[in-house]
């Protein structure tokens, strides 16, 4: 498995701009498939999807193939990614 983070520095692009930037933490298997994401926004909103939780009102999983050097983030640890995941 691999994680890592990318920060997203641009708002979002409809009623919820004032959310602010994000940043955003992935984990994916070695086919570069993405299982689980995360995003936290400025204001401390946060989404977590998976395969039990693909899209909601406000986003969904990643569908395409994702590596670090894709979104230029930086790498985490196992460790560090399931402590944002199960707070």
């Amino acid at each position: 498995m691999n994680y890592f983070t990318q920060f997203w520095d641009e708002e979002r692009d409809d009623e919820n701009a004032s959310w602010g930037t994000s940043t955003w933490f992935f984990e994916t298997n070695d086919a570069d498939e993405v299982l689980k994401q995360i995003t936290i926004y400025k204001n401390d909103k946060v989404f977590k999807y998976s395969e039990e939780n693909l899209e909601d009102e406000f986003g969904g999983l990643c569908i395409d193939t994702l590596t670090i050097d894709d979104c230029d983030g930086d790498v985490i640890s196992k460790e560090d990614f399931y402590k944002i995941w199960e707070s």
